[in-house]
């Protein structure tokens, strides 16, 4: 009773009602209760950093559940407390987390790297970071936290791991096979996990050109863990590039309006012409990536290029965004946008990077071969990010 009664007064006494727009910012009446509870819980016991924890746990959760990165920064801002006091890999590591999904990639290392030092096996940090590595193209790094999985007893994820590290290499179709093999033989696994499992897969098939193969486990995907935003996208990718545009807005249809989903609706409704459907992707897209910018963030610049190339048809606009976005993360989505985007504005020097991508890490891509042909003035002389000089 107390308890609940203090409750009551610190949420009277919240400035949410009172006009400030306080730690969820102005428009904190539009997130779920529970969110809105749990700022209220941390105005009620200021000094507790267990309850800041549960809190911005709950705050990164569900912003990168629903697309929301000023939500996700709520949650970094509630844990610096916990940060700034004794080292405590909990908040280390899910202060990560939220930095990962920000893409302030260096500043997620750099909290792992501590937290390690306190927990060295926690398979959290262990995924998170090899993760991040691969995302950044730095396959080779992520492969001992990969290992590190199978010492702590993540066997299932440490097989996940290994492939994702091979996805795109000429080892993929080995890691494929491994991976494959161990899930034929796996009966019992949790749904969430076979569903990433298959996801891997499924990838690793859709970049090797095996459509088939990848059609099979974008389905055993979806069905082990149909909330799967990870699968859904992919999915989407997989149907967009097969021109089955129908099929694409089923396999998005319902998921959370995050960035990665609403560019792919546009997408699909674009090429179907639905007006309807495009002018509410397109509002929502533009809105979500409108209030990143007003936290300084860019983390999805990839899915603004692509909407700019494949929605608005403005090849040099996406190219800039592509450009940016390749400092940040270097996988084959990244890769295929900003040579999409490099074609489109006739800029070989941007061309270029990819193909040196490819080659100096000796990737195997067969996807992307067919863009990887000569462009037409691959002789003409050039001024690096401006295309051909002629």
């Amino acid at each position: 009773m107390a308890t609940g009664f203090a409750l009551c007064l610190a949420m009277l006494a919240s400035p949410y009602l009172r006009g400030d727009p306080g730690l969820l910012g102005p428009e904190a009446a539009r997130y779920p209760e529970s969110v809105q509870v749990a700022a209220s819980q941390i105005i009620a016991a200021p000094g507790d950093q267990e309850t800041a924890m549960q809190a911005a746990r709950l705050f990164i959760n569900t912003g990168r559940k629903i697309g929301d990165a000023g939500l996700v920064q709520s949650g970094l801002s509630a844990l610096q407390p916990a940060l700034q006091s004794q080292p405590d890999a909990r908040a280390m590591i899910l202060a990560a987390v939220g930095k990962q999904y920000l893409h302030d990639f260096d500043g997620a290392l750099e909290l792992l790297d501590q937290a390690e030092t306190l927990q060295p096996r926690n398979p959290t940090l262990l995924l998170t970071r090899a993760n991040i590595l691969v995302v950044q193209g730095h396959t080779l790094k992520a492969r001992p936290d990969c290992r590190g999985l199978a010492k702590s007893g993540a066997f299932d994820l440490a097989l996940i791991c290994a492939a994702t590290t091979d996805m795109l290499s000429p080892r993929a179709d080995a890691a494929y096979a491994k991976l494959d093999r161990y899930m034929a033989l796996k009966p019992k696994m949790e749904p969430a996990l076979r569903g990433y499992a298959h996801s891997v897969l499924a990838e690793i098939a859709m970049y090797q050109d095996w459509p088939d193969l990848a059609a099979g486990h974008f389905v055993q995907a979806v069905e082990a863990d149909p909330d799967s935003i990870r699968s859904a996208a992919l999915y989407a990718d997989f149907l967009l590039r097969r021109s089955e545009f129908e099929g694409a807005l089923d396999a998005l249809r319902g998921k959370p309006p995050t960035d990665a989903i609403l560019v792919r609706t546009a997408i699909a409704c674009s090429r179907l012409k639905k007006a309807g459907c495009l002018l509410r992707s397109r509002r929502s897209l533009q809105a979500h990536l409108l209030a990143e910018k007003k936290i300084g963030s860019f983390a999805h610049a990839r899915e603004e290029a692509r909407y700019l190339l494949d929605v608005e048809g403005k090849p040099a606009e996406a190219l800039e965004r592509a450009l940016l976005n390749w400092t940040l993360q270097r996988e084959f989505e990244d890769a295929d946008i900003l040579l999409r985007a490099a074609r489109g504005a006739d800029d070989i020097a941007a061309e270029q990077m990819v193909k040196s991508w490819v080659a100096e890490n000796g990737l195997s891509i067969p996807a992307l071969a067919v863009e990887l042909g000569s462009h037409p003035q691959a002789d003409a002389e050039i001024m690096p990010g401006r295309g051909s000089a002629l």
